[in-house]
C-alpha cells in the first residue's frame, strides 16, 4: 500500500524549520542526528539483549524520526524522486548481512548525502545532491530496518502521531476529564486565587487565599537557596485550565470524584497527586536553567516527552503534547509574575482555557 508520498506530506506540515534562512543544512543535520540515534539505540541493544522489547519500541520511534527527516529533505532536492522512492518502498530484498555491516553502510550513505549537501548547495542553487545519493540512503535505511525487524510503514505511523500531537494543523482541547461528573465533583470552571507572600520564621512562605479563606498548607521553597517554588501552585492551577487535570488542585477545592470508586482512587488518589507534583518539580528544574521559559513559546521535546511517560496509564495520557506545552508556558507566564510582584491574583477559565494575572498591594512581608 502506498504510504511514502502521504507521509511526506504529513511531514510539510509539521516542519518547523521551513521559514529558517539555512533550511536544507537543518534538515540535513537532523538527518545525520538521528542517524545516530539509531546506531546510538543498537548498540544499547547489543549490550543490553535483556531490554530488547522496550528497546525495540525506542528503535521505531528513531527510525520514524530519521524518515521525518529524510522525506524533507528529498522533497527540498529532488521531490520528483518519491514516486521512485514509493515503489521501492515495499520491497522485500533478503536480508543476509548482519546487523553490524548493515549499520555501517547506512552511516557511509547518511555520510554521502551529507557530503553532498555541503558541495552542492550555495546561496544561488538549491541542490546538486545526486538521486543516486538519495536512492543509496533510501535502500541501506530498508534494509537495516528490515534487518532488525522494524516496519518504515509503522515507524512513519508513529512519527505522524508524534509530531501532530506536538504540532496539530488545528488546536482543539480535548473535553474536560469531569464533564459528566456533578457540579461539586467538577475542577472548579472559573475561581480567583491569591497567593500572598508572608514572612514565617524568618522564612518567606506562600498561602493561598480564595473567596476571602485560606486554602491549603503554607508552602516555602523547600531548597536551601530561594528559587520561588513557594508560588508552584500556579502550575497546578495551569495544569487545571489546559489539560483538565490535576489531582492537587482537586485536593485543594475538595472536588476529587468521589462518586465512581475507581476513578476517585485511580484518577484523583495520592499517587496521581505524587506523580503530578513530580512533573511540577521535573519542569521547575529544567525551567531555572532558562529563566523560567521568558521570551521562549516552545518547550524542547524531550521534556515534553519525559512528562507524557510520567502519566501513562492515567486520564491525561490521552493529551496531545501542545496541550501539556500550553500549561507549562502558561503557568510560568504567571509565575514570573508572582515572583516579579511577590504575589498577586491569578484568575482561573477552564471553559475558555485561559489564565490571568493582576496585582493587588502586597505588605513588605506580613510577620506571622
Amino acid at each position: 500500500m502506498p504510504w511514502l508520498i502521504d507521509f511526506a506530506e504529513a511531514s510539510a506540515k509539521t516542519d518547523q524549520l521551513r521559514s529558517e534562512k539555512d533550511h536544507l543544512f537543518l534538515l540535513a543535520a537532523g538527518l545525520m542526528g538521528e542517524a545516530g540515534s539509531i546506531l546510538s539505540e543498537l548498540k544499547k541493544q547489543r549490550r543490553d539483549s535483556q531490554l530488547l522489547s522496550s528497546s525495540q519500541e525506542i528503535l521505531r520511534e528513531e527510525f520514524g524520526d530519521f524518515l521525518w527527516y529524510y522525506v524533507r529533505l528529498v522533497s527540498r532536492l529532488s521531490p520528483d524522486l518519491l514516486p521512485q522512492l514509493e515503489q521501492l518502498a515495499d520491497s522485500s530484498d533478503r536480508v543476509e548481512k548482519s546487523i553490524l555491516p548493515l549499520s555501517i553502510e547506512f552511516a557511509n550513505a547518511v555520510g554521502t548525502v551529507m557530503e553532498s549537501v555541503r558541495y552542492g548547495v550555495s546561496d544561488d542553487s538549491l541542490s546538486a545532491t545526486p538521486n543516486h545519493d538519495l536512492v543509496r540512503l533510501w535502500s541501506r535505511l530498508k534494509a537495516l530496518a528490515r534487518g532488525v525487524e522494524v516496519s518504515l510503514h509503522e515507524a512513519a505511523q508513529k512519527n505522524i502521531r508524534k509530531t501532530t500531537s506536538r504540532w496539530p494543523i488545528e488546536r482543539k482541547y480535548l473535553p474536560l476529564f469531569d464533564e459528566d461528573f456533578s457540579e461539586d465533583q467538577q475542577l472548579p470552571r472559573q475561581i480567583g486565587v491569591e497567593f500572598r507572600e508572608v514572612s514565617c520564621d524568618g522564612r518567606l512562605t506562600v498561602v493561598l487565599r480564595c473567596n476571602g479563606l485560606n486554602c491549603g498548607d503554607r508552602i516555602s521553597d523547600n531548597i536551601q537557596t530561594a528559587d520561588g517554588y513557594r508560588f508552584h501552585d500556579v502550575f497546578h492551577l495551569a495544569y487545571a485550565v489546559h489539560l483538565g487535570w490535576s489531582p492537587i488542585t482537586r485536593a485543594l477545592f475538595r472536588c476529587k470524584r468521589k462518586s465512581i470508586t475507581r476513578i476517585d482512587e485511580g484518577e484523583d488518589g495520592a499517587r496521581a497527586g505524587v506523580i503530578e507534583e513530580a512533573i511540577s518539580a521535573l519542569v521547575f528544574e529544567r525551567a531555572k536553567r532558562l529563566h523560567f521559559f521568558g521570551n521562549l513559546d516552545h518547550v524542547d521535546y524531550d521534556l515534553l516527552k519525559t512528562v507524557q511517560s510520567l502519566v501513562s496509564g492515567y486520564e491525561v495520557e490521552q493529551a496531545p503534547m501542545w496541550q501539556w506545552e500550553a500549561a507549562i508556558l502558561d503557568g510560568y507566564r504567571i509565575f514570573r509574575e508572582l515572583i516579579r510582584n511577590r504575589g498577586g491574583l491569578v484568575r482561573v477559565d477552564l471553559q475558555g482555557r485561559q489564565m490571568s494575572y493582576a496585582t493587588f498591594a502586597v505588605a513588605s512581608h506580613v510577620a506571622v
